[in-house]
C-alpha cells in the first residue's frame, strides 16, 4: 500500500512538470504587481486601474468585459486530464492560482501537441524559463519554457504556462529569449491559431475576470492584487467545448474549476505566511538566491483540491523543503477552529487517491466517480498550532513525533500571520 501512494505523489509531481515554483515567474520582472484591497472590485469605474491592463497591457487595452472562449486550448483528442485550481505540492505550499492541462501521452516528445489561443485577443508579455525551480529539483538542470498572457479586454485576461516551444511566427516577432528574460509586447492572435507546442508535461492555465465579484482573503495585502479575481476555468467556453473539458475534468465536485479561497476571519483555515517572511512573494532579493524559495514562509491548512472534504496541510520549510501531508483522522476541521479552541494537534501522513465507492487505489489520470483522499496509517510527524488571535497562528513542527508524543509548544515556535 505504502508503494501504491508514493507512485501516485510521484505521478502528482510529474503531472505538473517542473511547475511546483512556477508561480515565482507568472509575471514579468518588469511587471510588478502590486496588492490593493479587493474587499470591491477595482475596475467598475476604470477598467484600465486593475494591474493586468496597467502592467501587462500597459495601457493600450480594448474594452472591457467577458468574451466567448471559441477553441480548446489543446485538440481533444491530445488532452489526458483536466486538473482544477488549488493544488497544493512542492513548492505551491498556497492553494495555486492556475489548473493544468494534461496531455494524452505524458509519455510523448517534447513539442508533441499544438497549443491553440481560446479567443481572439493579444499576446501582452511572453516570459522564459531557464533552469528548474523548487524543492528536489536540480537548480543547474536547464529548462527551456515559456509562459504567454494574453489580454481579451481590459478586464478579462487568460495564461498558459510550461510551453516547450513558441510558434514559428511568434518565435519570429519574440525572438529568442534565455534564462528568465520577459519581454513585453502586444501581438494581435486569432482563436484557434497555434501558439506553442507542450510535450511530457502539462500546460498551466488559468482565467482572470477583474469585473467579477473579489474572492475573500483575510489580508490581500500578502498576495498579488490578481489572485481574488480568479475565474472559472470552464465556463467561458462554448457548447459543445464546455461539455468536452468537463468530461475530462477530475474534479467531479462543484466547483469544477477548483477553489483558492479558503481563508475564513478569525478561523484558523487558509494561507499564512511566516511573521516578517514577506507574504507570498517571499523576502527581498529571495528571486536572486540560489533557488528563489520565496515559499520557505508559506503555510496553508485547506483542503485537497480533488477532495475537498479532506483536510491538507501545506508548509514551505519541513526539514528544508516544501512539503504536503494528509492529516490522520482528518480532523480537526481547520474552519471550526477558532482563539477560543486552545492548542490543536494534526497528525501528518502521506496520502493518496482511493475510489470512494470500492476503496481500490486510483491515479489522477483518469476521471473517477468519487475520487476520495486516504491518509495512511504511518504518522510522518505532528503539527501543534493554535490561534492566538484572529491574525496571528502559533506553529511548532515535530518530525517523526506521534501526537502521544508531543505535548506543549518550546521555544522552537514560530508564528504567522495573514
Amino acid at each position: 500500500m505504502t508503494k501504491k501512494f508514493l507512485l501516485i505523489s510521484v505521478l502528482i509531481m510529474l503531472a505538473i512538470g517542473i511547475a511546483g515554483a512556477s508561480f515565482l515567474f507568472k509575471r514579468s520582472s518588469d511587471s510588478k504587481i502590486t496588492a490593493t484591497n479587493p474587499n470591491s472590485s477595482t475596475t467598475n469605474n476604470n477598467p484600465k486601474k486593475n494591474t493586468f491592463a496597467k502592467n501587462l497591457s500597459r495601457g493600450q487595452c480594448q474594452g472591457t468585459g467577458t468574451v466567448t472562449f471559441s477553441n480548446l486550448p489543446m485538440a481533444i483528442s491530445d488532452i489526458g486530464n483536466v486538473q482544477p485550481y488549488g493544488i497544493m505540492v512542492g513548492a505551491h505550499v498556497i492553494p495555486t492560482s492556475h489548473g493544468y492541462i494534461s496531455p494524452a501521452d505524458f509519455r510523448g516528445p517534447r513539442d508533441q501537441y499544438p497549443v491553440y489561443a481560446i479567443a481572439d485577443g493579444y499576446i501582452v508579455n511572453v516570459s522564459h524559463r531557464g533552469e528548474a525551480v523548487g524543492d528536489n529539483l536540480d537548480p543547474s538542470r536547464v529548462t527551456d519554457e515559456y509562459q504567454l498572457w494574453f489580454e481579451h479586454s481590459c478586464t478579462f485576461y487568460t495564461y498558459y504556462d510550461l510551453l516547450t516551444s513558441l510558434s514559428a511566427d511568434l518565435q519570429l516577432v519574440v525572438g529568442k529569449l534565455t534564462g528568465f528574460q520577459n519581454k513585453n509586447v502586444r501581438i494581435p492572435i486569432k482563436a484557434g491559431q497555434v501558439v506553442g507546442r507542450i510535450g511530457g508535461q502539462t500546460v498551466d492555465f488559468g482565467v482572470w475576470n477583474f469585473e467579477k465579484k473579489p474572492a475573500f482573503f483575510a489580508n490581500p495585502n500578502s498576495y498579488e492584487e490578481d489572485r481574488p479575481y480568479l475565474d472559472d476555468m470552464f465556463k467561458y467556453f462554448n457548447e459543445p467545448l464546455k461539455n468536452q473539458l468537463l468530461v475530462k475534468a477530475v474534479r467531479v465536485v462543484e466547483p469544477r474549476s477548483g477553489r483558492v479561497d479558503y481563508d475564513m476571519a478569525g478561523k484558523m483555515v487558509g494561507g499564512w505566511f511566516k511573521e516578517g517572511s514577506g507574504g507570498f512573494q517571499g523576502p527581498p532579493g529571495i528571486q536572486d538566491t540560489l533557488g528563489r524559495r520565496a515559499w520557505d514562509g508559506h503555510l496553508a491548512i485547506a483542503y485537497d483540491f480533488i477532495d475537498p472534504s479532506a483536510i491538507k496541510f501545506s508548509v514551505g520549510n519541513w526539514q528544508g523543503a516544501a512539503t504536503q501531508f494528509a492529516v490522520k483522522g482528518n480532523t480537526p476541521d481547520p474552519a471550526t477552529i477558532g482563539v477560543e479552541s486552545g492548542m490543536i494537534k494534526y497528525e501528518l501522513t502521506e496520502g493518496g487517491y482511493v475510489d470512494g465507492d470500492t476503496g481500490h487505489t486510483v491515479m489522477l489520470d483518469r476521471v473517477v466517480a468519487n475520487p476520495k483522499l486516504k491518509s495512511q496509517n504511518q504518522v510522518k510527524g505532528t503539527a501543534l498550532a493554535q490561534l492566538i488571535t484572529p491574525d496571528k497562528l502559533k506553529i511548532e513542527l515535530f518530525p517523526n513525533k506521534t501526537a502521544a508524543e508531543v505535548t506543549a509548544f518550546t521555544t522552537a515556535a514560530q508564528i504567522y500571520t495573514r
